[in-house]
């Protein structure tokens, strides 16, 4: 049986529990709209990781951010220090009594803090895993193959109300970090930014490939930038060394890539965690996808600027390995997309 659905008084205090990563995170944003929209009077906090913080601190549409320290935290029965995190951070959640809690993430972590918060009608996916599930009052079904990560997000606040027609997506952007874009790239300039790296080799597309695409976009007229993680510096800087003089600045701050993709007039990434931010800024991109399922964490809005290996032919032709197949991705076809998506496509740094 169905569960009635939730009724909020205008004025509810919700919690959003999503504590990362970097790409989930951004395509949480529009559910936290969503709520606004529906709850204008509403208080909204959200539970995240300290390395992620910058995608939401500032948000208009958040009351409250609470820091969830997982390396510390799990340390609670080993250490004093792991102990005083823990309580720290459950005494935050408990500060004020909410009315409904969201679990976004869907794992048991997640769910235990959903629990933890005190709120009396908490909402999961039906299907999360390690049994997060058994700590809901209110279970949404989901198609994880047939829909969009932000769709799915979205469905979160569904015992509430449905969701309107439009996604809405606001990134803040650090004032002081954009201060420091425009004080490193000439002022007027075209910013095409090149994202090479992505969590597993199996979803980059080749060095090779990124640094021609880097050095046409350069003959256009862009100023390149490279950028991706620490671990992604050594990579950046051998596809920024391809260009004549583009600019590496891989392993910056998450608040310094927000207001790099802020100016951005065309990206080109492989499926990773800054290519959504982009989406969510609304920047013009080129998605570059593998072993993922662009159906299910393609960038939204923007399907159509999406490049998989099946494209191509190579894995459903060949039965090659899937981890090798979108490196064969093809230079020309790439390119072919990216001017396609160039006129017209300017941002100024300001």
């Amino acid at each position: 049986m169905s569960r009635p659905p939730i009724q909020l008084k205008p004025d509810s205090r919700i919690l959003i529990v999503k504590p990362s990563s970097m790409g989930d995170i951004a395509t949480a944003l529009p559910l936290l709209c969503d709520i606004k929209a529906h709850l204008p009077a509403g208080r909204v906090d959200w539970v995240i990781q300290p390395q992620f913080a910058d995608l939401i601190r500032g948000h208009d549409a958040i009351d409250r951010v609470i820091m969830f320290d997982r390396a510390a935290v799990s340390r609670c029965w080993r250490s004093a220090d792991g102990w005083r995190a823990f309580k720290a951070f459950y005494g935050e959640l408990r500060v004020y009594e909410y009315d409904l809690a969201i679990d976004a993430q869907g794992l048991l972590r997640s769910s235990l803090i959903t629990r933890a918060s005190g709120a009396r009608q908490r909402v999961g996916f039906a299907d999360a895993r390690e049994y997060a599930d058994r700590f809901y009052t209110h279970k949404v079904d989901i198609d994880r193959d047939g829909e969009l990560a932000v769709v799915r997000m979205r469905h979160l606040f569904s015992p509430v109300a449905p969701s309107g027609n439009k996604a809405e997506f606001r990134v803040p952007v650090q004032a002081a970090a954009r201060k420091k874009m425009a004080g490193l790239l000439p002022a007027g300039c075209r910013v095409a930014t090149v994202i090479p790296g992505a969590r597993w080799a199996a979803k980059r597309w080749s060095e090779e490939g990124f640094s021609a695409i880097a050095r046409r976009l350069e003959d256009c007229g862009c100023k390149v930038v490279v950028t991706g993680s620490v671990a992604e510096r050594t990579l950046c800087g051998q596809v920024a060394g391809a260009c004549r003089d583009a600019l590496n600045l891989a392993g910056g701050s998450l608040a310094d890539m927000i207001a790099l993709l802020a100016v951005t007039g065309i990206l080109v990434g492989n499926d990773s965690g800054p290519l959504h931010v982009a989406a969510a800024l609304g920047t013009p991109l080129v998605g570059l996808y593998g072993p993922t399922d662009p159906a299910s964490v393609g960038p939204y809005g923007q399907m159509d600027h999406v490049l998989r290996f099946d494209d191509v032919g190579d894995y459903r032709h060949n039965r090659m390995d899937r981890s090798e197949a979108l490196r064969r991705l093809p230079v020309e076809t790439v390119w072919q997309l990216v001017e396609r998506l160039l006129p017209g496509r300017q941002a100024a740094a300001q």
